[in-house]
């Protein structure tokens, strides 16, 4: 812990599995941030990328941290994760947190899969929206990256089934079929150009994204209201200085209120 406080809750999601929280930073700061992490990880997410941009910000933003059912200290199974009961999982959170912090405006850091599942609820009453190594526009390809991966691995494809995918530090996930069908139905794009009615969006690109690739990324550069940018980096930022990179264009966009929407 850097600056402020530190609290851990159980808040139940809409199945009654209850959801490990983790608040840190100032109790007194005027906004705070939900972050919603990616695919298969948890509240820390991918090489620790939340940890360090939870650091960053504890100074001026009180910052929630939340694992999604069936990962991290959460309860539920991994098989059951879909984009829309993580997205139920982000509703939860969100209702929670406005509850307890009534008079704090609220932005929002996704990473990766997490991104889609932000995109799916579109909450209102967000300031702000933070999207890091957003995956790919064509969900199609998405999926078939996915399993691509998934087949390397070693691992057992069944899309009315169970897939069991081995992951690199040795735990073995599995995913139900409606994990396919949920992302199979995004449209990213839709939903981004709605959710730019009403808040502000920045969307944060690693160029050298070691996950998904350099496929369908041009499609979310026209989108009216939605910064996109560029950065040096892997999917999680994990060299120090693409860290570092990435923690301040976040603090600039959270900074710039010009063009800001009412909550």
């Amino acid at each position: 812990m850097v600056n402020g406080k530190t609290e851990i809750y159980k808040v139940p999601n809409e199945f009654g599995e209850e959801l490990d929280v983790l608040i840190e930073g100032q109790e007194g700061a005027p906004e705070m941030i939900v972050f919603v992490h990616g695919y298969g990880t948890d509240k820390d997410e991918g090489f620790s990328s939340f940890i360090d941009l939870s650091n960053a910000f504890q100074g001026e933003y009180l910052n929630i941290r939340y694992d999604q059912a069936g990962y991290g200290k959460s309860g539920g199974e991994d098989q059951a994760f879909n984009l829309q009961k993580a997205a139920g999982d982000l509703r939860s959170i969100f209702r929670w947190a406005r509850e307890k912090y009534p008079d704090k405006k609220v932005n929002i850091f996704a990473h990766s899969l997490g991104v889609f599942t932000t995109l799916l609820l579109s909450p209102s009453g967000v300031e702000r929206f933070g999207l890091t190594s957003i995956p790919n526009s064509d969900t199609e390809y998405v999926i078939k990256n996915l399993q691509e991966r998934i087949k390397t691995a070693g691992g057992k494809l069944n899309e009315n089934g169970i897939t069991a995918y081995p992951r690199t530090k040795g735990a073995t996930q599995l995913i139900g079929p409606e994990f396919w069908k949920t992302l199979r139905n995004l449209d990213p794009l839709k939903l981004l150009r709605e959710l730019a009615k009403s808040s502000k969006i920045a969307i944060f690109r690693p160029m050298q994204d070691d996950v998904i690739g350099s496929n369908h990324f041009d499609e979310y550069r026209d989108i009216e209201g939605v910064q996109y940018t560029e950065l040096n980096g892997d999917h999680n930022f994990t060299k120090l200085e693409d860290r570092a990179a990435v923690i301040e264009a976040l603090r600039e966009f959270l900074r710039d209120k010009s063009g800001s929407f009412d909550s």
